[in-house]
């Protein structure tokens, strides 16, 4: 297939995610790849193979989120946070620097409009207290996160993991974070040290890929351990954003 990633097709441009715990109305994403004049370098404008493991994952255990305040970081085009809401999630916030917002605002909008779920897009840069505050300090159970470690950018762990970890409820929050094993480790080994310092336990599985992916993708669970850390104070959520649906075209579907 032209354009593919572990089979993963990113040139169309609206992407199907298909599993029978989401119900027979799949969720769909606009993607913009490479080739699109839509396309913004230095984001993650198309999905990614872990992103549509992720959240397979989820719907394979949806009481990870049903019923939970969810936000995903460095969405893309949104697709785990989607995915989320369509498992029952008691609201999603789907987040990702400022030029990355015209299609996550899109898709937002295409998943308030499949099951009203509240489902935002907020920019969030990681280590913007101001942002934090704005998306939620402390508001939510389960924070999301896939295909965010990136060999080379060491420097944003520390910004990663003090986000991550200042969104987090107290006690109860979790993080849920998607890694693909790119023929290095200390990638990983850097993020979980940092993870460790802020007062977070990681714990981490093989996702189940299935026969046409390779062993390279794995789940991190991240809880926080210093549980006499005091509450931050609550924080407004992030402001409803609207956006356009998107034009009809070619897609790509990926489900069970």
């Amino acid at each position: 297939m032209v354009g593919t990633t572990h089979n993963v097709d990113q040139h169309a441009a609206i992407v199907r995610f298909e599993h029978t715990a989401i119900g027979t109305e799949p969720v769909e994403c606009e993607q913009h790849g490479s080739t699109s004049e839509k396309f913004e370098p230095g984001t993650s404008s198309v999905v990614w193979p872990v992103s549509l493991l992720l959240a397979r994952h989820l719907c394979e255990t949806p009481s990870l989120v049903q019923g939970k305040s969810c936000v995903e970081l460095g969405s893309g085009i949104g697709m785990v946070g989607l995915v989320a809401a369509a498992l029952g999630a008691s609201s999603v916030v789907l987040t990702d620097v400022g030029r990355a917002m015209p299609v996550l605002e899109s898709n937002a909008a295409r998943g308030r409009a499949r099951n009203g779920a509240e489902c935002l897009a907020a920019e969030l840069e990681w280590g913007d207290d101001a942002q934090v505050d704005a998306v939620g300090r402390s508001a939510f159970d389960v924070v999301l996160a896939a295909d965010v470690l990136i060999a080379g950018w060491a420097e944003t762990h520390h910004s990663l993991a003090s986000t991550m970890r200042a969104l987090l409820k107290p006690v109860v929050g979790v993080v849920l974070l998607g890694f693909e094993y790119r023929e290095e480790w200390d990638t990983v080994a850097s993020f979980t040290d940092t993870c460790a310092e802020l007062g977070m336990h990681v714990d981490s599985v093989q996702l189940d890929e299935g026969p046409d992916l390779p062993d390279d993708f794995y789940l991190y669970t991240i809880t926080l351990v210093d549980l006499d850390a005091p509450a931050a104070p609550p924080a407004t959520r992030a402001d409803s954003v609207h956006g356009d649906e998107g034009e009809d075209a070619p897609s790509y579907t990926f489900g069970l």
